[in-house]
């Protein structure tokens, strides 16, 4: 590990130790609860409670507009402390049938604390959307909330099923079921190939950059959260789509609490999930313990191994410790480690180009797939989905006064991977990735961040400011791949190019990456303010601006033992071309033949002594937020927003080995990405004196894009790159609703358009290609409309015997677009997925939840991942989503 990230981890825990230490004199009288809440307006002393309480409450901002508090001052329970808050005023706190707690007008209105009650039934989540606690419906932007309990019942395990009920989300991978890659209003992917860049979906954990991709994520939550459109004033850069939140559960002063669930079913699943909540201190000092692990055979065979691909096999832990020593400073620590170790693999052959290279070999394999169908396949390589990730944060809050809060958030994560999958899903060795080399990853990183936010907050003025900083590295140079393409690809490097015949003699080079790493810094400086101009109108103002560097290094070779195996298997009459290939091109250095042959000379560097070229890059930009919204109501919302977005530039490394003009060639760098939106939404709540009530949130926007990163593919033997193409829109519409009739049936809804189309993509010429004209071709992994529906009907049931319910959800897919040229199977068609839950929650008056559910029950055959390369290295495959599935869950809560 370098000194400058020893550096920047040593910042930022003093940062975390300078607010520790300061809040220590007062740690032997916070026991209990101490309050000190001064008299003044009412807002800011609601929020003094919540904190120095550390529980949370609902209210409406029309509802305290302009009264004032008497405070509270003392040594005293919380409940206590929050009615001498509201005394006087008119308020009074109220909880529902589920325990919520909001604050409503008193005994003289009664309407108002029906109608608080009626909307926590339709599913009041708290949001983080603009690093602070509130009610979605406060929030003046898109955003879709799920509580845990929400994605349990229409099991949402992964970020492919969270699609299903996600407005403009779509969840695809490339090479791995895995490796999902979010798509939020035509924004997203992977950006580039190399540094800099990166999704324009940004997860985030606890307000830290994280991932929320593959299984084993979406456990033990407060809430999960995906915000559409450019998030980058508050949220960094590359949120040029958006954003998912991932908020864990944090420790309660409440008392022992916690759960288990156990859940057995199809393909011979089995899966548990525990969490404890544990109080320490009274007050001061609680930790949550949650763990989870879930197991289940694969749904794809080998038809000549035997060997089961896309199973799961994936586990996690996580520890959380809530600590309050005074009043005035709080501290969050929490660590989280997963681990996925799963066969990957179930790659489907679907089309082999009748002009390409292999077609001739290739086709009878292709008869074969298609007589078996998408459940089994056949691969020469021994595939694997391995990953290890873990997470270390702490966020330190230091109250300076009831309107002034400072914040520490600093954090330490690492992500190693080992991924093999067969790129041609043949039994022949083309296109093979065969994992790392011993000791070493495909993927290994470790990121550092620190962010420090400064938080004044009055009646009318609420202005966030801070400075971020993240810093990536591998380390010990540990990226390595060993790759297997065929024997005539990379033999022209020793000028000996050898075609052989197709059959039986096809041998493959294993090209060997023996050396890499990564490295990058960001850093950003923000302030966001929002402004009451009346008391029902509300104006939002925010810049960041973000400064990006990255870079790295990279060798490779071709190892002698490809060509031994060559000379070992060729037939006589090659035997003479075979040795003379060995004798050139074994344990030849990559990039040192390029050179070599660039200058007209014979290659000879050979490994261990190859070069180890490096590359550089960096960019900067802004991002704005400008935002108006109007609380017409209690029950309504109304609100219009413009952002700017910024993603950073990047490198395709491939580039500066494979072309003589390394760093200097157009291909190398790829350029920042520019998003501006127009956003007008409308949310509001219904209520109807027959028990009815509703929920509509709607939302409309246009989008324009440049320079929005795309994959080119094939660009250096078989290499895909990253470019930009020059310009785009997205126009679309969402709809979120919710119906509920009494306590005996509900009803919800999502709906999405999007209308997303290049108005400018001139292709870059490549040494393969000419440059292509793909204007006017829609957006790749947009759907143009998706929805869904998630009814539940109580059945009839004794009250003290417990809630029994049926629950059935059916969303749809409109067809998606993934490749820019036509070829064959470049459209993933459209698809319907219904689920069904029969629970009984509460089992004859107990904390026990037991239900029966079935996934995907008409059993339909659809695909998640998609490697369209038809009309460069003339094939194409992808793998099948998840069969109809049955099972048994039992959940004890105490």
């Amino acid at each position: 590990m370098s000194n400058g990230y020893n550096s920047s981890w040593l910042l930022g825990a003093c940062a975390t130790a300078v607010l520790a230490v300061a809040a220590q004199p007062c740690q032997a009288q916070a026991r209990t609860a101490a309050f000190s809440i001064p008299a003044g307006e009412m807002r800011p002393a609601i929020e003094a409670w919540i904190r120095q309480s550390g529980r949370q409450v609902l209210y409406r901002v029309a509802d305290v507009q302009g009264l004032r508090s008497s405070g509270a001052q003392g040594v005293m329970d919380a409940d206590v402390a929050l009615d001498r808050v509201l005394a006087g005023s008119g308020l009074a706190s109220r909880r529902d049938a589920s325990g919520a707690l909001a604050i409503v007008r008193g005994e003289t209105q009664r309407s108002r604390s029906d109608d608080a009650v009626e909307t926590s039934q339709l599913g009041d989540i708290i949001v983080t959307a603009r690093r602070t606690e509130e009610r979605g419906q406060d929030v003046p932007v898109a955003v879709s909330a799920f509580s845990q309990d929400s994605l349990r019942e229409k099991g949402i395990q992964t970020a492919t099923d969270l699609q299903n009920f996600t407005p403009s989300l779509t969840v695809l991978g490339h090479v791995s079921r895995n490796q999902e890659e979010f798509t939020l209003r035509g924004m997203g992917g992977s950006g580039g190939f190399g540094t800099g860049s990166g999704p324009g979906v940004v997860a985030y954990f606890a307000e830290v950059p994280n991932s929320a991709s593959g299984p084993g994520v979406f456990y033990d939550l407060q809430s999960l959260q995906v915000l559409k459109g450019p998030q980058g004033t508050l949220f960094g850069r590359n949120s040029t789509g958006g954003a998912v939140l991932i908020e864990p559960k944090r420790p309660s002063f409440d008392g022992v609490s916690g759960y288990a669930e156990g859940v057995v079913g199809s393909l011979n699943r089995r899966s548990g999930e525990a969490a404890v909540n544990l109080p320490i201190i009274d007050d001061v000092l609680a930790v949550r313990l949650a763990a989870r692990f879930d197991k289940r055979d694969g749904y794809s065979h080998d038809a000549i191994t035997g060997r089961e691909y896309l199973n799961r096999d994936n586990w996690g832990v996580r520890l959380g410790v809530q600590y309050d020593p005074t009043p005035w400073f709080s501290n969050y620590t929490a660590v989280s480690y997963n681990e996925v170790n799963e066969n990957g693999g179930g790659t489907v052959l679907l089309a082999v180009n009748p002009t390409s290279t292999y077609a001739a070999l290739m086709t009878p394999y292709l008869t074969a797939q298609q007589a078996r169908g998408p459940r089994e396949t056949a691969l020469s390589t021994v595939t694997k989905d391995e990953l290890k990730t873990f997470l270390f944060l702490n966020s330190s809050e230091f109250r300076l006064s009831d309107q002034l809060t400072l914040k520490n958030i600093v954090s330490y994560a690492g992500r190693q991977g080992n991924t093999a999958s067969d790129g041609d899903a043949t039994p022949l060795p083309i296109s093979d990735l065969v994992g790392s080399l011993p000791g070493s990853y495909n993927t290994n990183l470790r990121t550092f961040t620190e962010e420090l936010q400064l938080r004044y907050q009055t009646d009318r003025f609420d202005l966030q400011a801070g400075a971020f900083y993240l810093k990536d590295s591998t380390p010990g140079d540990s990226l390595t791949f060993q790759t297997i393409n065929p024997m005539q690809a990379p033999l022209g490097i020793a000028a000996t190019p050898v075609v052989l015949p197709f059959s039986p003699y096809l041998f493959p080079v294993l090209s060997v990456q023996d050396r890499a790493e990564v490295h990058g810094d960001s850093k950003a400086v923000y302030a966001q303010a929002d402004f009451n101009l009346t008391s029902s109108l509300t104006a939002t103002a925010g810049l960041r601006w973000t400064w990006d560097t990255y870079g790295g290094h990279i060798s490779s070779y071709l190892p002698a033992s490809s060509f031994n195996d060559f000379v070992a298997n060729a037939p006589a009459a090659l035997l003479p071309t075979a040795l003379l290939t060995q004798a050139l091109a074994s344990n030849l250095c990559v990039y040192d033949a390029y050179m070599a042959v660039t200058l007209g000379q014979t290659p000879s560097v050979r490994y261990p002594n190859c070069s180890y070229p490096g590359f550089e890059g960096k960019s900067d930009g802004a991002t704005w937020q400008l935002g108006l919204d109007w609380r017409a109501d209690a029950h309504t919302l109304l609100y219009a927003v413009s952002r700017h977005g910024y993603k950073s530039g990047g490198t395709n490394p491939v580039v500066t080995i494979l072309s003589p003009l390394g760093q200097a060639d157009p291909l190398f760098p790829f350029k920042p990405e520019q998003v501006t939106d127009f956003e007008l939404g409308l949310k509001r709540d219904w209520r109807w004196d027959n028990g009815i009530s509703a929920r509509t949130n709607l939302a409309a926007f246009y989008t324009w894009y440049e320079d929005i990163q795309v994959v080119q593919r094939q660009v250096f033997l078989g290499s895909d790159i990253a470019t930009n193409a020059q310009k785009a829109h997205v126009l679309g519409l969402e709809f979120e609703g919710l119906l509920r009739f009494g306590d005996r049936f509900t009803l919800g809804a999502t709906y999405s358009y999007n209308s997303a189309k290049y108005d400018e993509w001139q292709t870059l010429a490549t040494p393969s290609a000419p440059s292509q004209d793909y204007s006017g071709t829609p957006f790749l992994y947009v759907p143009s409309s998706k929805f869904s529906l998630d009814g539940r009907l109580a059945l009839p049931m004794p009250t003290e015997l417990g809630d029994l319910g049926l629950r059935v959800t059916y969303s749809w897919q409109d067809d998606l677009h993934v490749a820019p040229d036509p070829q064959p199977f470049d459209t993933i068609p459209s698809y319907a997925l219904i689920n069904v839950r029969l629970e009984w929650n509460d089992v004859g008056g107990r904390p026990i939840d037991i239900a029966l559910y079935g996934t995907n029950v008409t059993d339909e055959e659809y695909r998640v991942t998609s490697n369209n390369a038809y009309t460069t290295s003339g094939r194409v495959s992808s793998i099948y989503g998840e069969p109809a599935q049955y099972g048994l869950s039992v959940r004890v809560r105490y």
